[in-house]
């Protein structure tokens, strides 16, 4: 790690700045561990560096993480912990657009509700989509963006168990799931991308990102996306 460092330094590539005011980072701790043998004698010592607000459980063939913490204290937080779980982090019929007619809601609080969960899809793929369209109304964000929100807040509710699984021994095979939806945005008529890559069932990338250009047909819409879904895995390789 050291070497990377210096690397950073001599090259010049970035300047170390003091923390912005009313800003917080993102903790770090060392987790140690002794691995026994069938003697009961300590047969490895183990160190991992793990950023806080994850819970990871470590077992013998496999590791599972998530953030069960991490939605309870956020759902306590904006004010949720007595809303009714919903089993879908968002509704087929939804339609969000600019509706200049409806109320103004306080962005403030809009933003830092898209940051909370934005860090949450560390563990959460399930909910990128619903995230990152709603973040898309940050500027002036209204009632009906809100209540969309609110329904991502009372999926997690129900589904802190969720989480990542990562088993030992996997094939290292790359493989990619891509799709998109169709002028799925109301606003401009923009698709949207989804791409998962895994490292045999392992999943190691996701994201959910509004194709930059206007797809005239489904058909040209799913080739932007393949596209993407390509350089993604000439990346991982």
């Amino acid at each position: 790690m050291q070497e990377e460092l210096n690397q950073f330094i001599a090259n010049d590539v970035w300047d170390l700045v003091h923390l912005p005011k009313n800003q917080s980072v993102i903790g770090t701790k060392w987790v140690y561990r002794n691995k026994l043998d069938e003697n009961v004698i300590v047969s490895r010592n183990k160190a991992r560096l793990v950023a806080q607000g994850l819970q990871i459980k470590q077992m013998e063939d496999e590791i599972f993480f998530n953030q069960s913490k991490y939605i309870k204290e956020m759902v306590k937080k904006f004010g949720l912990e007595d809303s009714k779980p919903t089993k879908t982090s968002m509704s087929t019929e939804i339609k969000l657009t600019k509706d200049d007619e409806d109320v103004s809601m306080d962005s403030t609080k809009y933003r830092g509700m898209i940051g909370s969960l934005l860090y949450l899809t560390a563990s959460r793929p399930d909910i990128m989509f619903s995230v990152c369209l709603c973040a898309r109304f940050q500027e002036n964000p209204k009632t009906t963006h809100l209540e969309a929100f609110k329904r991502i807040f009372r999926y997690i509710r129900g589904t802190t168990h969720l989480g990542l699984w990562y088993p030992k021994g996997t094939r290292i095979e790359t493989i990619v799931y891509v799709d998109s939806d169709h002028a799925g945005d109301y606003v401009d008529r923009k698709s949207t991308s989804g791409i998962f890559t895994f490292i045999g069932c392992c999943l190691t990338s996701w994201f959910s990102k509004k194709q930059t250009a206007l797809a005239i047909s489904t058909t040209e819409a799913e080739y932007v996306s393949a596209r993407k879904a390509c350089q993604q895995a000439l990346w991982m390789k």
